[in-house]
């Protein structure tokens, strides 16, 4: 199955500027004006932010131990706290909240049922994407810069491939074209990444 999956950049189209050249030139000079102010509001910020942090943890609880039922101590930290992220026929995949980047998206931990050793121990994103022949997940390389895999898990037989690595965006969005092509939309926060994935006879999760 995986050799009817095709997958290829396609095109990197840069964010246009909006505007007549007269506003950009206000805008820039505005800009320029208040450039001094803004780096001290962010710094106060930043500050209150850290100062508010410190306390929360100086003030926090410490863990309690519990006991399982053979008695044997069990921190909080140990539980398992899992969630459906998906499903799809008799897959399902859980999910287990690791945390976030700051001012971005949350990374997970995935596990699935029927069990796929593939995804222990590796971080993915809070996006997935369902059609009918599988999954298509994403996996993250870094949790300090956006680097990504895009991977597959067919759901015939439960086996990943990875279709394109180390994409530099975890900002992203599938669109159907009019010859029924995936395109997926990579947002890097200067430009516009654009990946065609060719399926075979895709049917849409509606």
């Amino acid at each position: 199955m995986f050799k009817q999956i095709n997958i290829e950049l396609i095109d990197r189209i840069r964010k246009p500027k909006e505007g007549n050249r007269i506003l950009n030139g206000v805008i820039s000079i505005l800009m320029f004006v208040l450039f001094p102010i803004i780096i001290i509001v962010g710094i106060i910020i930043m500050l209150t932010l850290e100062v508010f942090e410190f306390f929360q943890r100086f003030y926090s609880k410490p863990n309690i131990a519990i006991k399982s039922q053979s008695n044997e101590i069990i921190k909080p930290t140990q539980i398992d706290q899992w969630n459906l992220f998906t499903n799809l026929n008799q897959l399902k995949i859980y999910e287990k909240y690791i945390g976030e980047v700051r001012f971005g998206p949350a990374y997970l931990n995935l596990k699935s049922e029927p069990k796929i050793n593939y995804l222990n121990g590796e971080l993915f994103g809070d996006w997935f994407f369902l059609y009918s022949k599988g999954i298509l997940l994403q996996q993250w390389n870094s949790i300090k810069n956006p680097n990504a895999n895009l991977i597959f898990i067919g759901i015939e037989n439960l086996e990943i491939k990875v279709l394109q690595k180390n994409i530099p965006s975890v900002i992203w969005d599938i669109v159907e074209t009019k010859d029924r092509i995936l395109e997926l939309n990579c947002d890097t926060g200067k430009e516009i990444l654009i990946y065609k994935i060719e399926i075979e006879k895709l049917t849409y999760i509606v």
